[in-house]
């Protein structure tokens, strides 16, 4: 497929949304598997995982190809939701889709992105933009998940993320054309556990930080 055709077709738009989203999922994967190391009340091992990511020079390159890919399935999902909408409204007797999933995709997008720019506001600038050589970021994520409000919006943002990966997934394995026909209702069912089990795991790691400090 003409790598433009991902941007002007309705085919490639899907496939491109499709591709991204699978990437941001390994990242996601990763970034869970990294806050597993919080749960240790020995701050070294996380130390140690984010000095080692903070002074590799690839990670750094990653994390540019990162907020790319990021940026991109924004726009791309929202290309793709306009022309929907448009469709919509010159088709009257096309109806919305029923699954609440991808019915409120949009919303729990907007939702996603608003965590995105808090969480990166709280951890992320301080650490790789500003540069504080002091910061302890065992020690941050522990004081920012000893706040219940924190923690509270931190779970309601992977619940919405849940929400968001359980459309993003499915339709991600259909959109690939190349896959079985005989392996997707298998595939597309997998993806609920997935889309499920990590955003559970994240809020696992941060609830166990509150409870923790709670209980001190």
């Amino acid at each position: 497929m003409n790598p433009r055709s991902w941007f002007t077709s309705a085919v490639g738009r899907k496939n491109a949304e499709a591709t991204t989203g699978i990437l941001l999922l390994v990242f996601l994967v990763e970034h869970m598997v990294g806050n597993l190391f919080l749960l240790h009340t020995d701050p070294a091992p996380y130390l140690w995982y984010t000095a080692t990511l903070g002074h590799s020079i690839l990670v750094r390159i990653l994390e540019i190809a990162l907020f790319a890919l990021f940026i991109g399935h924004i726009v791309i999902g929202y290309k793709i939701r306009y022309h929907h909408q448009q469709i919509l409204k010159q088709k009257s007797h096309l109806r919305a889709p029923k699954n609440l999933f991808t019915r409120y995709v949009s919303y729990t997008g907007l939702a996603i992105l608003l965590f995105m720019v808090v969480h990166l506001w709280r951890f992320f600038v301080p650490n790789r933009i500003t540069m504080v050589d002091s910061i302890d970021l065992y020690a941050e994520a522990q004081a920012a998940f000893s706040s219940v409000w924190y923690t509270a919006f931190y779970v309601i943002a992977m619940a919405m993320l849940s929400f968001h990966l359980v459309h993003g997934i499915r339709n991600a394995v259909v959109s690939f054309k190349r896959i079985p026909k005989r392996w997707i209702p298998r595939l597309r069912k997998a993806s609920v556990y997935v889309a499920v089990i990590v955003p559970a795991v994240l809020s696992y790691t941060v609830l166990h930080i509150l409870v923790r400090s709670l209980i001190k």
